[in-house]
């Protein structure tokens, strides 16, 4: 497609040409099965060059647009200008046009099919990794996946990313894999650290296109000319750096989130000047031989005695005859190059800002890829400074960055994603992880490694897949993994070994949407107010592809009964209506009267924990004394509550939970 000049030939901007003109050319593609109008075909209508990049696939009707793209008009930016056109307008247009030959809609027809080839293996690949590495597990813990791909989808999926961001993930690394083929090492991932994302424009036709490995720099009549670009923190700034020529361009970034440099400047780049090669060869026709067999009975092969072909196999008859048949092999086509030619020019200084200005190329990959696989696309990738690669430290914890968010990791497959900023410091730059129950904050160092400040353990809240609902969404069990906070140094790879087993104390953290809360009056795994302990294990019988009905179940520990609570807060249950009952109808109807519930029931909480995949969870040490439980699941479609007292006497104390000792709600 050529959407992407530079005029430099390094491998770097080759890959970027390249993998966006595939995976563009790869969705007209897929695109073009389902329509009637021919993607690729260029027309001349009225003396200019006209083609269809792509039509709606959902709606085939005359009322549905297609894009239409327009070579001989080339906007400010270098990009070809595009146009939508019903397809009603297209198939009035296109008889009045100057037609392509058979040879070339042979041609295209052949480029197209060989695209939907590729598009179709990569699909297959990265479904299969999908299905290999989320098979659901009975016994709640993750399965090891085949290969290193199907392990990096499971982690993906497990950690909270969207299906869609991981599949285009795995589909991507299949293009990288293709693209080594052409280019051997033109897909090595640039070394962990941080990066821009988003586009940036500005007066003077200014307009700055963050992508993998590189910016895509233009301003004035200058076509988008590729550069690499640097980002120092300083201690009251942070300064972008872009390799233009004859000059670097020295940027600042202010905290407003705009990008700000002097000027005039004087600016190295490329415009469009012609087009070059487009090559097609012609189609040709096979000939072959093809020999069926006709079962005849016996009465038939009578009528046929004479005839050579009759074959007699013990009894059983049949005539043999032989055709010849035609098959018409398309031709090769491949498409001209748009060529540049260098130009100087001087642009004004640069006053930048993301709001209101297009969408980028990486993001609209992305978004393709996402799309693809029809899910949803997610928020997108906040403009300004974001972080890209993988952190570990000797422990097994890890982090790796995306666009939109990180996957805190201990171990090979304990993961959980969570957004994070990047914030200019006094003395650097620093990642802010928003994890609810535990925030990390992670300074950069000289050499390039990540502190998070401190070296106590910390719980990453992992899953496992157990299997999918009705809506066709994944199930998870809860997979607790603790690990060791260390220094984090750029890694390749996610560690393949560190942490061990937990089960997870539930967060004292105010914000916490599951957090029972109270000042000083809750007993923590790191702040035990006594010396009784109470260890509860799940009595329901293993079911064979079903998680046991208390994995992942908070385990609340109360001390007061669940009715008084209520009472206390003000609230009065209906006869005959069980507490539980009628907390459910109010926090449904999303009253004020829920919020009062909720926050009794916290600053009443002695202790909490969640269970693990088998439904087991230890609470922290309370005073001896009467407690009640706040304990609730679903088995065989039946809601079961406990909400017995229990009596807790110094040192270890247990009970088991099963139908017997639960409540049904109806």
């Amino acid at each position: 497609m050529g959407l992407i000049p530079s005029i430099h030939r390094d491998k770097r901007n080759l890959l970027l040409k390249l993998s966006i003109s595939i995976l563009l050319n790869v969705f007209a593609a897929n695109f073009a099965a389902a329509q009637d109008l021919t993607p690729g075909i260029t027309y001349i209508c009225n003396g200019e060059r006209i083609f269809i990049e792509n039509c709606n696939i959902r709606d085939l009707s005359d009322n549905a647009t297609c894009m239409v793209g327009h070579p001989d008009h080339v906007m400010p930016n270098g990009l070809m200008q595009y146009t939508t056109m019903t397809r009603a307008a297209l198939k009035t247009l296109f008889p009045t046009c100057k037609q392509p030959t058979a040879q070339q809609l042979a041609a295209a027809h052949a480029f197209q099919k060989k695209q939907q080839d590729t598009y179709n293996a990569n699909v297959q690949k990265a479904n299969d990794q999908l299905t290999a590495a989320t098979q659901p597990v009975p016994s709640g813990q993750p399965q090891k996946p085949k290969t290193p791909e199907e392990r990096a989808t499971n982690r993906c999926v497990t950690s909270g990313r969207l299906p869609s961001s991981c599949l285009g993930n795995s589909l991507l690394g299949a293009f990288g894999q293709m693209l080594s083929q052409v280019l051997p090492g033109a897909d090595k991932p640039p070394a962990p650290g941080p990066n821009m994302a988003g586009v940036f424009e500005g007066a003077g036709h200014w307009r700055l296109d963050f992508i993998d490995g590189g910016v895509l720099v233009n301003c004035s009549f200058l076509s988008p000319n590729q550069e690499n670009y640097t980002i120092d923190f300083k201690s009251d700034r942070t300064v972008i750096v872009i390799d233009t020529k004859p000059k670097p361009l020295i940027l600042t970034l202010r905290a407003d989130g705009t990008i700000v440099g002097p000027g005039p400047v004087t600016i190295d780049g490329v415009v469009a000047s012609g087009s070059s090669g487009g090559t097609s060869t012609p189609g040709h026709t096979e000939t072959h031989n093809v020999t069926t067999y006709q079962p005849l009975t016996e009465l038939d092969a009578r009528t046929h005695a004479t005839d050579p072909n009759l074959t007699n196999d013990g009894g059983s008859y049949s005539l043999k005859s032989t055709t010849t048949q035609s098959t018409y092999t398309p031709g090769t086509y491949t498409p001209a190059q748009t060529t540049f030619s260098p130009r100087r020019i001087t642009c004004p200084a640069l006053n930048l800002s993301s709001k209101g200005a297009g969408v980028g190329i990486q993001t609209m990959q992305t978004d393709l890829l996402k799309g693809m696989f029809g899910g949803d696309k997610g928020p997108p990738t906040p403009p300004g400074i974001r972080m890209h690669g993988i952190f570990a430290a000797s422990t097994g914890f890890s982090v790796q960055f995306f666009p939109e968010s990180v996957i805190l990791g201990c171990g090979p497959d304990a993961a959980r994603a969570y957004p994070y900023t990047v914030e200019p410091g006094g003395t650097g730059a620093v990642v802010k992880i928003n994890a609810p129950d535990h925030p990390l904050t992670l300074s950069f160092k000289s050499d390039g490694s990540l502190d998070p400040g401190g070296d106590g353990s910390y719980q990453v809240h992992g899953r496992t897949v157990t299997g999918q609902d009705n809506n066709d969404n994944f199930t998870f069990a809860p997979f607790e993994q603790t690990c060791n906070l260390a220094r984090l140094t750029p890694s390749q790879t996610i560690p393949l070994d560190g942490g061990s087993a937990s089960t997870m104390v539930a967060s004292a953290t105010a914000g916490s949407p599951t957090a029972p809360k109270g000042p000083s009056t809750i007993s923590t795994s790191g702040a035990a107010l006594g010396n009784a302990t109470l260890a509860i294990t799940s009595g329901f019988a293993p079911q064979p592809g079903a998680p046991n009905p208390l994995a992942g179940r908070p385990y609340t520990l109360l001390r007061d009964s669940y009715a008084n609570i209520i009472a206390k807060a003000g609230m009065t249950v209906p006869p005959g209506m069980s507490p539980y009952k009628f907390v459910a109808n109010t926090c449904s109807s999303r009253t004020p009267e829920c919020q009062k519930i909720i926050d009794a029931v916290k600053a009443d909480a002695a202790s909490a924990v969640r269970a693990d995949a088998n439904g087991t969870g230890s609470f922290p040490g309370v005073a001896p004394g009467i407690y009640y439980l706040m304990i609730s699941t679903r088995y065989n479609n039946q809601a079961l509550v406990w909400g017995q007292p229990i009596q807790l006497n110094p040192g270890p104390n247990s009970i088991t939970l099963d139908q017997r000792n639960a409540t049904p709600i109806n």
